[in-house]
């Protein structure tokens, strides 16, 4: 385990409970989302044999390995990383045979997800990978002095309805040329097409049937981060295949060809941006 990050922890107060996982000196009921948070727990509180055909019904694991080694390529030896919103931890479980130098650090504002992520990364966890109960709108360290060499957030910042706050956060924690990646579900004009043809509502912007709330990616939220971070954005687009809305799912399994070809398909042409389920923002912090 790096021992700055132990350091950082230590100095912050941040203390390992038993089962493992870190807690928020800071963390409060964030009363906007205290239903979601309960909905979730409650949707996330069943055991499961195999998390990966479980993941692969939600996100294509082809893709987003290629997407995490992408990251990974940019990072510096013996990086620190903070993943906001990682859940059960799935992008790092192949840290120890790609980036054994690199430490991660997992936050989530749900217990049960990090939970599971101690099944999911074993041993990696008080190895390579830290686990942590915090809230991304209020991040357990103080001072604005970088920490992090890179952020990670996979479709968190999309449910979170302070999202200027969120990435003001992120910039805060972030190394001076430390880098951001935001994924967050696309507009996708695909299926908006569909959706039309049968009638049926496509979800932008709000709360979904009195759930959890969802922002798909969008040119505001663009401009909030170039205006945070100072620095022009970069837009990907990805996940052309896999469409669990439209119960296209198949590509998203562990080592499928056709998710294999999908993850070299990201990018920001015209078709892309047509088909595909995701769009990320990338930024270096100035």
């Amino acid at each position: 385990m790096n021992s700055s990050l132990l350091s950082l922890m230590k100095k912050e107060g941040l203390k390992q409970q038993a089962d493992g996982i870190y807690l928020a000196h800071n963390l409060m009921k964030n009363q906007v989302q205290e239903d979601e948070r309960k909905f979730r727990e409650q949707v996330f509180s069943v055991k499961y044999d195999n998390y990966l055909d479980v993941i692969s019904n939600n996100h294509s694991i082809p893709v987003m390995d290629f997407e995490v080694d992408l990251f990974l390529k940019k990072m510096p030896k013996g990086a620190i990383i903070l993943d906001i919103g990682g859940c059960w931890g799935w992008h790092w479980r192949r840290l120890a045979e790609t980036r054994p130098d690199v430490t991660v650090l997992i936050i989530d504002f749900i217990k049960i997800n990090l939970i599971h992520a101690l099944n999911v990364l074993k041993n990696l966890v008080g190895k390579q990978v830290l686990l942590m109960h915090a809230d991304a709108i209020s991040l357990p360290f103080s001072g604005d002095i970088g920490i992090f060499d890179g952020i990670w957030t996979a479709q968190t910042f999309q449910h979170i309805p302070n999202f200027k706050r969120a990435v003001n956060e992120a910039h805060r924690v972030l190394k001076p040329r430390g880098f951001f990646i935001n994924y967050s579900l696309h507009i996708t004009p695909l299926n908006k097409i569909i959706y039309k043809i049968f009638n049926k509502p496509f979800h932008i912007n709000g709360t979904v049937e009195d759930t959890f709330y969802l922002v798909r990616a969008n040119n505001d939220q663009l401009r909030d981060i170039e205006n945070i971070f100072g620095n022009k954005v970069v837009s990907r687009y990805t996940e052309n295949f896999f469409h669990p809305d439209l119960h296209f799912t198949f590509s998203g399994r562990i080592n499928n060809k056709l998710g294999r070809l999908d993850a070299y398909l990201g990018g920001n042409s015209f078709v892309t941006k047509f088909f595909a389920r995701q769009a990320s923002f990338e930024v270096n912090k100035l």
